[in-house]
């Protein structure tokens, strides 16, 4: 009986290793996303006039082998190439309005949340 006992609880014990693993990979990869916001954040707002004037806009699923024929586009082609590197499936986007800037970073999230992440920022420059 005693054994008995012993495997269900070590079983418990593995299952929740198992999700603890789970959850540690997908906080990690928010944490990824988060920095990479911040990262291209910056770089816009060292170039806040182009920014403004929409020159550092891409779409999520934008093709970034055609670019870096100027400042943006080769930070841009830089930024999405370490938020696909950083990120399974990494995807992301930017967008200016104004002053205001929408930034999308979204990546698949199977072994955690077991759905597609998006983690999305939105602030002045």
């Amino acid at each position: 009986m005693a054994i008995v006992v012993l495997a269900f609880g070590l079983l418990g014990l593995a299952g929740l290793q198992t999700r603890t693993l789970a959850y540690s990979q997908s906080s990690f990869f928010r944490s990824q996303a988060a920095a990479l916001t911040d990262d291209i954040l910056d770089r816009m707002r060292a170039d806040r006039s182009r920014a403004i004037a929409g020159s550092w806009n891409t779409g999520l699923t934008s093709d970034t082998s055609a670019l870096a024929d100027t400042f943006p586009e080769s930070d841009l082609k830089n930024w999405k190439t370490q938020v696909a590197g950083l990120l399974p499936t990494g995807q992301a986007s930017v967008a200016v309005n104004g002053n205001v800037v929408t930034i999308i970073v979204r990546w698949d999230d199977t072994r955690g949340r077991e759905t597609a992440q998006t983690f999305t920022t939105t602030t002045r420059l």
